[in-house]
């Protein structure tokens, strides 16, 4: 078999697999937002956003992050070994924050100013438990390159959020639908991998071996100990202004806020997984890898500000037309947010070339200084207006990550003026 055949019975064949399902999902989310605009409030969307971003940060260390490691040993039976520590730390971290919500209930809702839905936060343990069953299951599929169950199964979350939302934003259960909704999609989406799953464990003799899964456990050990807090870093980093918005203001702005970044941010998401898993294959291969880079960033700048120039201009008319009328406010939002959005579209999209380099400490600091700055703006705008802070917001964000892309152009020089 030459390369031409092998890239096209294999490779391509495997990412077109991948992103039908994402490009598929992500059409079905983007064309639901107008919908369930106006079957829900933004008070509604902004409760939800509080409850989802907590599962969130608590989904992105839910695994020990383990599930990473599940694609690296040689033997299937090393990997069913990791599949099963992984649900370890996923039972584990649910139980304990289960058991966190119970005994300071009163306090965290009193924190998080949902008091009207304040018993939705039961419902967190159990997202993160969906969220991080999908995360193990996509990884255990994609070490036996069965793309298609893995495309499948975001199209049925997707499908099914979608329709449940719908249905009980027809019926007016509010924040309490979209919750429904959200883990409702997650449920038949794992319930789907779970079934297919029963062919894998069906062609393979896998049982718990307790010595192999010690070992497993030592030598992996570097992901909890290491990637585990960058990836609450980064996940805090994301979520952060729903929590600012939340304290300084109310659930409702918060909902506003959410749809704005959601509108202005889907259309890119279509892009930036395709458009990585490209530039670091590109970035492996080539010789010319400065000018790679300079290309995909500039390119990925130019897409961000062509997508987000008619929001520049006509923000509120367009979301009043799409979204419906009590959102034009978010539209006034949304070109505050164009900034961040921009240039973190930029910087994600060609922030690989730390991973090619190995210097992923990098991005770790980098994390860091990312949430200083943003508590720091946190402490020294709250008395000011909100368009103020999320102007300021935006502004230090997009800087910081423009800060990032400059940082990976240099030392892709120094990489290079080494070789020579």
């Amino acid at each position: 078999m030459n390369i031409k055949d092998f890239i096209q019975k294999d490779f391509l064949k495997n990412i077109l697999t991948l992103m039908s399902g994402t490009v598929v999902a992500q059409i079905i989310n983007l064309a639901a937002i107008p919908i369930l605009s106006r079957l829900f409030t933004p008070n509604d969307f902004g409760v939800f956003a509080v409850y989802f971003a907590l599962s969130s940060i608590l989904a992105s260390i839910s695994c020990g992050r383990y599930e990473l490691a599940i694609m690296l040993p040689k033997k299937d039976i090393n990997a069913y070994q990791i599949v099963i520590i992984s649900f370890f730390f996923l039972v584990i971290i649910t139980v304990l924050s289960f058991i966190i919500i119970f005994l300071f209930f009163h306090s965290i809702s009193d924190i998080l100013k949902v008091k009207d839905y304040k018993y939705l936060i039961f419902l967190v343990p159990v997202l993160t438990f969906l969220i991080g069953s999908h995360k193990i299951l996509n990884n255990w599929f994609s070490r036996f390159k069965s793309f298609k169950p893995i495309s499948v199964s975001k199209i049925i979350k997707s499908g099914t959020s979608v329709s449940v939302k719908s249905i009980f934003g027809v019926f007016s259960f509010h924040a309490f639908g979209l919750f429904i909704g959200e883990i409702s999609g997650q449920i038949f989406s794992v319930l789907f991998l779970l079934k297919k799953n029963k062919k894998i464990i069906s062609e393979n003799s896998f049982y718990k071996d307790t010595a192999v899964l010690k070992q497993e456990l030592k030598e992996n050990k570097n992901f909890p100990f290491f990637s585990m807090p960058m990836a609450f870093l980064n996940s805090v980093s994301v979520q952060i202004l729903i929590y600012f918005l939340t304290f300084l203001f109310n659930t409702t702005i918060v909902g506003f806020y959410i749809q704005a970044n959601k509108v202005l941010n889907y259309p890119l998401s279509l892009i930036s997984n395709s458009f990585t898993s490209v530039f670091y294959q590109k970035l492996t291969t080539t010789n010319k890898q400065i000018k790679l880079y300079v290309y995909s960033y500039l390119t990925s700048v130019i897409i961000a500000a062509v997508i987000s120039f008619p929001i520049y201009f006509w923000g509120e008319e367009l979301f009043g037309f799409v979204l419906g009328n009590n959102w034009r406010f978010s539209g006034f939002l949304a070109k505050f947010l164009i900034p961040i959005v921009i240039f973190g579209f930029a910087t994600r999209n060609t922030s690989v070339v730390f991973s090619f380099l190995k210097l992923q400490q990098i991005t770790l600091i980098w994390q860091v200084l990312y949430l200083i700055s943003a508590f720091g703006i946190f402490f020294y705008f709250k008395t000011g207006t909100l368009d103020v802070l999320i102007k300021w917001f935006s502004l230090t964000g997009g800087f910081l990550y423009l800060l990032l892309g400059f940082i990976g152009y240099f030392l892709l020089i120094r990489q290079k003026k080494k070789h020579k």
